[in-house]
């Protein structure tokens, strides 16, 4: 922190330090040209506060980056090359060379107005990046969490003693591991239906619970019959893991 604290004082220093030489050699100086004085003075400052912002932000969150680098490193370059720039047409157009101050101010508008455009452009990407690695993020947990609640099932299963134990939990362990078999990086057109398959997959566990903890009360019949239901259910969704696989590979 205090060295943070010593970086942000000399930035300062310097930003301070080069705004005073400016004043000075743009209105003090005799080979200044009053007229443009305003103009070059506002594009400086403009330039020089964009990049001695950019330092204080980045000593600011220097703990917590989190891969934002790329897109300092962007604001950064679109920012010096503003301001070299800026210099250059305060050398040639405004010392140099006898336009007029309407078009040296046209010029500096063009130049603040490409920066921006860049500037905006760049704010666009990096944030459309950030969506991507949130959602490729949230989608590689899929199989995580699939496989997660299966083993729960499967949990749920292993102390049950009923004869229609058996295919449950053989259907539980073909679809374990057609998930376990699975690309966990997915892709945005897909994620819809993997949550409409995690939730189903939520709901076999809570019914298959629900099975084990009633199994006393039911009548063989109706165990039976929803043993079946719940093994249909379980091939169904075997069949959807395979379909969202072989989809995936097709937009891969």
């Amino acid at each position: 922190m205090d060295k943070q604290r010593e970086y942000a004082r000399i930035a300062t220093f310097i930003y301070i330090l080069t705004i005073t030489l400016a004043v000075v050699l743009l209105i003090g100086l005799p080979f200044a040209r009053p007229s443009h004085a305003w103009i070059s003075l506002g594009a400086l400052l403009l330039a020089e506060t964009a990049i001695y912002g950019l330092i204080l932000h980045y000593l600011s969150n220097n703990n917590n980056l989190n891969g934002l680098i790329p897109g300092y490193l962007a604001f950064s370059a679109i920012a010096g090359i503003y301001l070299i720039v800026v210099i250059v047409f305060i050398v040639i157009f405004s010392l140099a060379l006898d336009i007029t101050t309407l078009s040296y101010g046209l010029l500096q508008f063009i130049a603040l107005a490409l920066a921006a455009i860049m500037a905006s452009l760049a704010a666009i990407y990096f944030r459309h990046a950030e969506q991507q690695d949130d959602n490729s993020e949230s989608l590689v947990q899929w199989v995580t969490e699939m496989r997660s609640t299966l083993l729960a099932i499967k949990q749920e299963l292993e102390d049950w003693k009923h004869e229609e134990r058996g295919a449950l939990a053989r259907g539980i362990e073909a679809l374990d591991e057609k998930v376990r078999c699975s690309d966990p990086a997915s892709h945005p057109s897909i994620a819809l239906s993997e949550e409409s398959l995690l939730y189903q997959v939520r709901q076999l566990g809570t019914e298959i619970s629900g099975l084990v903890k009633a199994v006393e009360t039911d009548e063989d019949v109706e165990r039976s019959e929803k043993s079946e239901r719940l093994g249909r259910q379980i091939r169904e969704m075997t069949y959807l893991v395979t379909s969202r696989n072989q989809q995936l590979i097709q937009l891969k």
